[in-house]
């Protein structure tokens, strides 16, 4: 498939030169760590200008200050240009110029030979009634993921589960552009789901990229969740505290799944206080784009801004239902801890529902 290259998006880029509004500069959550333009989407569409009209040439700053991009999709939720696009072009641009960084090929390189990114801890097949692909996090994680099937099965979701490999967003994300038409037709060589009129997911980044990459009929299954319980009222007990909600970029801003963990909320009877920052102009926990990978400290930084804006509406729980923001905002709540001496408990959403099913 023919990618659009960086000149591709000339007008798009000029018109961000010429206005300079800067409403993605304020929000950007690697900005308020960084305090550097150039981190910004703003400051990124000027390097584009330069390479398109070759003022500028490739080089290793430049393509770290790009992988240092989160992909979270907040400046374009404060644009009307093809902010994403744009910069993944850019990333593609790097690479295909000689400059990708070795963890990012490390990784890619091992999609390719092993099928998955991560540790393999599970490899569950099931007999069921829906499809529902897993994805390399929850593969991971044997606890997490039996209670996402717990959860479901209580509900009458019976998932079946087959053979799968990596949906590759990691490798589209930092600009291996050959590597991930290599990386899709191994999906489609392995997953025998396609032709399915409906696939559950419990990634947000795989269910976006399942959707938007391949054009499957994906649903992330906390939506099919929040629809049992609006059938079957009265099968959870109430937990009875007082939580936030962290927006996923993935599952609110890209899927626009807002309403449904909300009121699945509101089924367990938890008392729901919204963060300044929430739904559409959620902020990123910090673990999205490749960051962590690159930049760890980084990636905290941000997720300890994330746990802040939950120590200013004063409550002891967030909650999200994200395999990486999870452990992201859990890292840093335990190091706000340490400097704050207050502790923000951060608690998956499937954990809760585990808890107040009868």
């Amino acid at each position: 498939m023919e990618r659009k290259r960086l000149e591709d998006y000339a007008e798009d880029i000029y018109t961000c030169n010429r206005t300079r509004c800067g409403f993605c500069r304020e929000q950007c959550p690697v900005y308020h760590v960084k305090v550097y333009e150039t981190y910004s989407c703003r400051g990124k569409m000027l390097v584009g200008r330069g390479l398109i009209e070759k003022t500028l040439s490739p080089f290793e700053e430049m393509a770290q200050i790009l992988d240092h991009c989160l992909l979270c999709g907040l400046c374009q939720a404060r644009c009307a240009l093809h902010n994403l696009d744009i910069i993944t072009s850019m990333r593609r641009e790097m690479v295909r110029r000689g400059f990708s960084t070795p963890v990012h090929r490390e990784n890619v390189q091992r999609i390719l030979t092993e099928g998955h990114l991560l540790d393999i801890r599970t490899a569950p097949k099931r007999q069921g009634q829906i499809p529902l692909y897993v994805g390399c996090v929850y593969r991971s994680k044997p606890r997490e993921l039996a209670t996402a099937l717990s959860v479901l099965e209580r509900l009458d979701i019976h998932p079946l589960i087959g053979d799968e490999t990596c949906c590759g967003y990691i490798v589209d994300a930092t600009g291996f552009d050959k590597e991930f038409e290599e990386v899709q037709e191994q999906l489609k060589n392995t997953y025998q789901q396609f032709e399915a009129p409906e696939i559950l997911t419990l990634c947000p980044t795989c269910t976006i990229t399942l959707r938007e990459k391949y054009g499957l009929p994906v649903k992330h299954a906390i939506v099919a969740v929040a629809e049992q319980l609006h059938k079957k009222q009265g099968i959870v007990k109430s937990l009875g505290f007082r939580a936030t909600y962290h927006d996923p970029c993935h599952l609110g801003r890209m899927l626009g799944v807002f309403a449904e963990p909300r009121e699945i909320l509101r089924h367990l009877g938890i008392q729901l206080v919204e963060m300044e920052n929430n739904r559409y102009f959620s902020t990123c926990c910090g673990g999205g784009g490749g960051v962590n990978a690159v930049d760890p400290e980084l990636s905290l930084e941000i997720a300890k801004n994330r746990v802040r804006d939950a120590i200013r509406v004063d409550v002891e729980i967030i909650t999200t239902v994200c395999p990486t923001c999870e452990p992201t905002l859990l890292r840093a709540a335990g190091r706000l801890a340490g400097e704050l001496g207050t502790f923000v408990d951060v608690q998956s959403l499937w954990d809760l529902l585990d808890k107040a099913l009868q």
